[in-house]
């Protein structure tokens, strides 16, 4: 199954049997400010793209990645701001991701890095955040983000 498959119906992820942690966000997501609780699911056939998958309402799902596979220096824009919004002072504490799009038509995979979404690893707590950074998109194509392997 690809992400592009699995996003059409959203009902259809599997909350599996792989172990995840609730994450509450008290302001909900832009968008979806009434739903709070999301799990992030992992399928095997979709790594390392995760669902975060709404537990308020089962149509919704959003195609996540973790930021730190493929753009480690997203840290560097997170806000002392930020860090309050999830109920953290450290940075080695968050876990951040960027909601993906595929274009249905060309299978283009872009990232918001503009907004990306970051939960506090120990209280599970999120949100999304808006990053004052020169350089970041809201459809950045996820093929702009990996870097290439070296072949030695």
């Amino acid at each position: 199954m690809s992400v592009h498959e699995a996003s059409q119906d959203p009902e259809n992820i599997d909350l599996g049997t792989e172990e995840s942690e609730l994450t509450h966000f008290p302001a909900g997501l832009p968008g979806f400010e009434d739903l709070k609780r999301f799990k992030f699911v992992s399928q095997a056939d979709i790594r390392p793209f995760l669902w975060l998958k709404s537990l308020d309402e089962p149509t919704i799902a959003l195609p996540v990645i973790n930021c730190l596979l493929v753009n480690p220096e997203v840290l560097s824009g997170i806000t002392d701001d930020h860090l309050k919004l999830i109920g953290s002072s450290e940075r080695n504490l968050v876990e951040p991701y960027y909601v993906l799009k595929v274009n249905s038509t060309t299978k283009l995979i872009t990232a918001n890095t503009k907004a990306p979404i970051i939960v506090n690893t120990q209280t599970r707590q999120g949100y999304q955040i808006l990053l004052d950074v020169k350089g970041v998109k809201v459809d950045e194509p996820l093929n702009n983000l990996l870097k290439p392997v070296d072949k030695d």
